[in-house]
């Protein structure tokens, strides 16, 4: 599986566990927030953390500017879409 898959997977499953557990608006900041902050710590930690490999240029800006922006996104949809479900699943 590529970067983005698992990146998709990771944050789709943290939003949607937020969306279950919290209730809200909350739930929609906090699957936005955490894969966001997650992958901004994994990216810190492979560049701060582990010993260096070459190659050039750091991109962890990069890499979280895109790639964040895919977690974020990714898990705010998946809370509101367990949100959305859980108030459809009330009312009928």
């Amino acid at each position: 599986m590529n970067a983005w898959g698992i990146i998709a997977l990771l944050s789709g499953t943290v939003g949607a566990m937020s969306g279950a557990l919290v209730r809200g608006g909350w739930a929609v900041f906090l699957g936005a927030a955490l894969p966001w902050l997650g992958l901004l710590a994994y990216l810190l930690y492979n560049e701060y953390v582990l010993p260096y490999r070459g190659g050039g240029a750091s991109m962890w800006p990069v890499a979280q500017l895109f790639g964040g922006t895919l977690a974020a996104f990714t898990g705010a949809s998946a809370a509101l879409a367990v949100l959305l479900f859980r108030r459809w699943r009330e009312k009928g």
